[in-house]
């Protein structure tokens, strides 16, 4: 977020940043597309985002979660009204399996794509609620 100058008065005056950046420790920069407004909407077929590091430049990444891990996500709404494929979830689950990804390799996924064909536990939690 950025922050101007904090006026003695205690006055602190804030301007929401325009998107919010998910830092891995290895220094890749994870921003939703569509805050950026770079991008259509997302969903379980199809999530973007931009990635950044320092040494690579930056990259346009899609994340896709196959039907098997729509169906696990769905198993979990079981007694309530089916997950939405263009809920919320998908776009923080995709999130963090790119930020686990780039965490774990070091490095974007080939051809700009990652493919979720599972879901862990706390994504099957998440998609509880």
């Amino acid at each position: 977020m950025a922050v101007e100058k904090a006026r003695i008065t205690g006055r602190t005056r804030i301007r929401p940043s325009a998107h919010i950046e998910v830092v891995t420790d290895n220094g890749f920069c994870i921003t939703r597309a569509c805050e950026l407004k770079v991008s259509g909407s997302d969903s379980a077929s199809e999530c973007h985002f931009i990635v950044g590091i320092s040494s690579a430049g930056i990259r346009s990444i899609r994340v896709r979660f196959t039907e098997a891990a729509i169906a696990m996500a769905q198993e979990q709404r079981s007694s309530r009204a089916p997950l939405s494929l263009t809920d919320l979830f998908w776009l923080r689950s995709a999130e963090l399996h790119l930020a686990k990804y780039v965490w774990e390799n070091n490095e974007c996924p080939p051809d700009g794509l990652l493919t979720i064909d599972s879901l862990s536990s706390s994504d099957l939690l998440s998609a509880s609620r």
